[in-house]
């Protein structure tokens, strides 16, 4: 067996693993890669991507770039340091590496909705819009793109088109409560009320905590002339965000104190 199959097959075996979510197993196999072959770009783009959903982001964008070191023309390496800049607040650099991303491949879709949120955060919002469009051309049921895309749309005042966006995220992804939210406030704002009413039940059915929902729910029935049931709701929605609040204070609590 020669050495280039043998990192290939591990690379394989590593990746098995990691659609699998067994990550340390995946992560044995790609450290196996790098003993074979330490130049391996596609084993330190992998490693980079774990080093993102576990959350060190500097990590995984000092893996990635030497990932493209070996290899220059990777478009998901440029995306995925792209998406942990923006993790970190470097929403200009961001940027930067999703440009750098399309430059290596024209018709990359998710960079293409990545790129958008990066200059909708910069206040670009025509050519975010623009990017949005692209993205969704390339990929017509990529949901993020259609709820972001709505959430733009929405911020310029386009309610229609935002609910239409909406409308087609919930076709392709039923149930789900960010989703019927979105379409909910849209709804309110093009003054249906009680469709955005029946939107919004729905969303806090499926999550009863989501602050957000009930909250805009508030406003839809302060809209129908219910202000006592609005009151109410406005109350859960304020005890719920305090509580998301006290949660992440202890978390950041525990992650500040110092090991024994």
């Amino acid at each position: 067996m020669s050495e280039t199959a043998t990192a290939e097959q591990l690379l394989q075996q590593g990746l098995f693993h990691h659609r699998q979510g067994q990550i340390p197993l995946a992560m044995e196999r790609y450290s196996e890669v790098l003993r074979v072959n330490p130049q391996n770009a596609d084993a330190l783009y992998y490693i980079a991507v774990i080093a993102c959903q576990e959350g060190q982001y500097q990590q995984g964008i000092d893996l990635a770039r030497r990932s493209l070191g070996y290899n220059r023309r990777q478009a998901r390496a440029h995306n995925v340091i792209g998406q942990a800049l923006h993790r970190l607040g470097k929403t200009k650099e961001a940027l930067i590496a999703f440009d750098d991303a399309l430059e290596c491949d024209a018709n990359f879709a998710e960079a293409y909705g990545n790129r958008a949120e990066m200059l909708s955060e910069l206040g670009r919002h025509s050519e975010a819009l623009s990017s949005f469009e692209r993205a969704l051309a390339l990929n017509p049921d990529a949901v993020p793109d259609l709820i972001n895309r709505g959430v733009l749309l929405q911020q310029l005042g386009r309610a229609e088109d935002a609910l239409a966006s909406f409308d087609k995220a919930d076709a392709v992804m039923p149930n789900n409560a960010a989703i019927l939210t979105n379409r909910g406030m849209a709804l309110a704002v093009l003054g249906r009320h009680d469709e955005a009413l029946a939107a919004l039940d729905r969303a806090l059915a499926l999550d009863a905590s989501f602050a957000e929902a009930q909250r805009a729910r508030a406003g839809v029935l302060e809209a129908l002339g219910r202000p006592e049931e609005a009151r109410a709701a406005l109350t859960k929605a304020t005890e719920i965000e305090a509580r998301m609040a006290e949660a992440r204070e202890k978390e950041r609590a525990k992650d500040d104190k110092p090991p024994a």
